[in-house]
């Protein structure tokens, strides 16, 4: 079919009601927040990795404020995230943040793990 023809109807395009978009767009930045929490555990990994190397002062400490960020994002971000009154965008956000809530409830559980790493090496 011709589109451009005058007495045709364009054709329909899915958009987004405001309140799906603004979802949406919460989700990403809390996505974009949870993949920089993630990097910075990634990057503890890396130093832990040698079992024979010191492990550098203060790490603990931030992991400790990693795990406490982890927390705070998965108790007061994704847990305020309100999918129900959604029409347009309801299933991709639920499954956006079904996804981000396992994955922080992973991150905050591996953060624990190196912690306890660093306690066992340090002899605590």
């Amino acid at each position: 079919a011709d589109w451009a023809c005058p007495d045709q109807p364009p054709p329909l395009n899915r958009h987004l009601s405001n309140k799906s978009m603004s979802v949406s767009s919460d989700l990403d930045t809390i996505e974009k927040e949870l993949a920089r929490l993630t990097a910075l555990s990634k990057e503890a990994d890396r130093v832990l990795s040698d079992p024979s190397a010191d492990v550098p002062v203060g790490l603990r400490n931030e992991l400790s404020q990693l795990h406490g960020n982890a927390n705070s994002l998965l108790a007061t971000r994704l847990d305020a995230i309100l999918t129900g009154e959604l029409n347009s965008g309801r299933e991709v956000a639920r499954a956006r943040r079904k996804e981000m809530i396992r994955a922080a409830e992973a991150l905050i559980e591996h953060v624990e793990q190196q912690v306890r790493k660093i306690d066992e090496r340090a002899g605590r």
